[in-house]
């Protein structure tokens, strides 16, 4: 099948979190399985400077009227790999920016306008160029979707299959009534039933209701969207969409993640050959300048600092974890208040405490590797990747029991699942993950689960196929 995914992440070129990895390593995935896929995405300026950027050619030119006038740029193409082609779309104006999303990720004051465009410029390419189906990951693509069943209609693409894809349904892309115009979308599906949301427009909302299938990254998520609880204001919308709706688990792309060729780590190891991950910890004992604790009790916490990772429990635990004898590596970027919280605490335990504020994929690789467990103690997860790559890796993920953690996680084998989010409830959990770690075959027993895309890309082809 030809399909065409949009996203405004794609790792390694875009990436904030697990966003673009997932849209990358099912890309890969599908490409592995036959399928011809094409990955647009926004031409920022670091992901153009990215090494791993292939070369790119000019394409069709787009231009898109915004509240600053006309938009004038083009589609430029390149090879990302066998199956799989990257269009970007440059319209420096809206996309030549330092950032993805502005200092600290909390979007650029015309963040609206930059994606409506890139929706309103993917419908227009489908309509050129129609593909079997296109998948629109997050709220970023999600218009492209309404375009192609309302102004697009009877082009083309009316044979395009439809797919949402739901990350993240906390983000949702909600701008005042002031944007509709930029849309593209006519003026009268301005209401609820609509793409009005509480007097505002709600660009995943647009998605939602003219999607063929949508797709939340986990089976436990899927449901928790139909709920008040976790459908933030959408949940209306999901329910009268259930039969629509479906929960797929994220794998991880495990050539990118292999602890046996992993080059930022100072010794390789696999399944087969384990005994390189105890190299890996004393490395980075000694790296950090940490005391080296007991077998279980080295501790890693890796992603976005924000209070959806939990990290503000990490915070208020970390002085009973060392009391228990534990070492932690907390490595995240994010929230400043956090990150002043977790320096404060490193100081305070400095032979015990490693914080490393910023993103740095080496050192997060050689704390997976490193690692006895992996804290993961989110309020919700969709799905959730750090948990697949510390079983990757080898190391024990311990986890909230929420979304797609308790999707892929089997308490007491595969990591540890603890219900209640508090500090007392994860330092309990940790002393259950160190007992663990102490069992006989448990390093080769996680890295032998199959966290690849093998199984979820076979899953998402039988959605595809539903639409043809």
């Amino acid at each position: 099948m030809r399909l065409l995914f949009a996203a405004a992440e794609l790792a390694p070129l875009a990436q904030t979190g697990g966003l673009g990895e997932a849209v990358s390593g099912l890309a890969r995935a599908l490409a592995e399985r036959g399928h011809e896929i094409r990955c647009a995405l926004p031409a920022y300026r670091s992901a153009l400077a990215h090494p791993e950027c292939p070369a790119l050619e000019d394409g069709p030119e787009v231009a898109l009227w915004t509240p600053n006038g006309v938009e004038r740029g083009r589609w430029r193409t390149g090879a990302l790999g066998p199956g799989r082609e990257l269009l970007v779309l440059d319209i420096p104006a809206l996309f030549d920016r330092a950032g993805i999303y502005g200092e600290g990720g909390f979007g650029y004051w015309d963040e609206g306008w930059r994606y409506a465009a890139f929706a309103r410029a993917t419908a227009e390419l489908c309509d050129r160029e129609p593909p079997d189906v296109l998948v629109a990951h997050d709220w970023h693509a999600a218009l492209a979707l309404a375009l192609l069943r309302t102004r697009y209609a009877d082009g083309p693409a009316k044979a395009t299959g439809l797919v949402q894809v739901v990350h993240n349904n906390r983000f949702q892309g909600r701008y005042p009534r002031e944007l509709l115009p930029w849309t593209g979308l006519p003026g009268e599906l301005f209401h609820p039933g609509g793409v009005e949301f509480y007097g505002d427009v709600s660009l995943l909302k647009a998605g939602l209701l003219w999607a063929d299938r949508i797709v939340a990254v986990s089976p436990t998520y899927a449901h928790g969207l139909m709920t008040p609880e976790g459908g933030d204001g959408l949940d209306g919308v999901y329910r009268s969409r259930a039969d629509r709706l479906t929960g797929l688990a994220n794998g991880i792309d495990v050539e990118r993640f292999d602890p046996a060729t992993d080059v930022a780590l100072p010794a390789r190891y696999d399944a087969a050959r384990p005994q390189g991950k105890g190299r890996c910890r004393a490395a980075l004992v000694s790296e950090l300048g940490l005391e080296s604790p007991p077998r279980g009790r080295l501790l890693a916490a890796i992603g976005r600092l924000s209070l959806q990772k939990g990290w503000d429990v990490v915070s208020a635990a970390v002085d009973g974890l060392v009391a228990s004898g534990a070492s932690l590596v907390l490595l995240g970027d994010g929230e400043p208040w956090i990150a002043d919280a977790l320096r404060a605490a490193a100081s305070r335990h400095s032979e015990r405490v490693h914080f490393r504020a910023g993103w740095d994929d080496a050192l997060a690789r050689r704390a997976y590797a490193g690692a006895d467990c992996v804290l993961v103690p989110s309020r919700f997860e969709p799905c959730g990747l750090v948990q697949l790559i510390a079983q990757r890796y080898g190391s024990l993920p311990v986890a909230h029991r929420t979304g797609g953690l308790a999707d892929t996680i089997a308490d007491g084998t595969s990591g540890v699942l603890f219900d209640e989010l508090s500090p007392e409830a994860l330092i309990g959990a940790v002393e259950r993950g160190a007992a663990i770690t102490g069992q006989r075959g448990i390093r080769r027993a996680l890295m032998q689960i199959d966290v690849s895309w093998k199984t979820p890309a076979a899953r998402y082809e039988e959605v595809f196929h539903s639409l043809a």
